[in-house]
């Protein structure tokens, strides 16, 4: 090998190496970028053997951590159950009401005419 193409090779690893560099630096520095994402199931609706599962955002709470509640329909029983979230972060749930569903639709029918 000669002195030119020694020196071709060094100069191509040294711009191999500084390229390399640049692309590594360039991805940590969009990483660092990437938010956070806080994961909600907003009006996730899922049904299965008789029941049916819908969450909504209460209204209450931050913007980023809002309160969450957890409708549960009982077709068997036609019962309603509201269940809160109060928390994001916590591992409570608080029954905040139930009802019976003929009796909900029957109440409302009269107020629609």
């Amino acid at each position: 090998m000669n002195d030119q193409s020694k020196n071709q090779n060094q100069t191509a690893i040294s711009i191999l190496l500084a390229s390399a560099f640049l692309m590594g630096a360039l991805v940590i520095f969009q990483a660092g970028r990437i938010p956070q994402q806080s994961v909600f199931a907003d009006d996730a609706v899922v049904g299965s053997e008789g029941f049916t599962v819908l969450t909504a955002s209460s209204g209450f709470g931050k913007d980023t951590r809002p309160y969450e509640l957890c409708y549960v329909l009982d077709n068997y029983s036609n019962m309603m159950f509201v269940y809160e979230v109060p928390q994001s972060t916590s591992r409570s749930v608080v029954l905040r009401n139930g009802t019976d569903l003929p009796y909900l639709f029957g109440i409302s029918r009269p107020a629609a005419k």
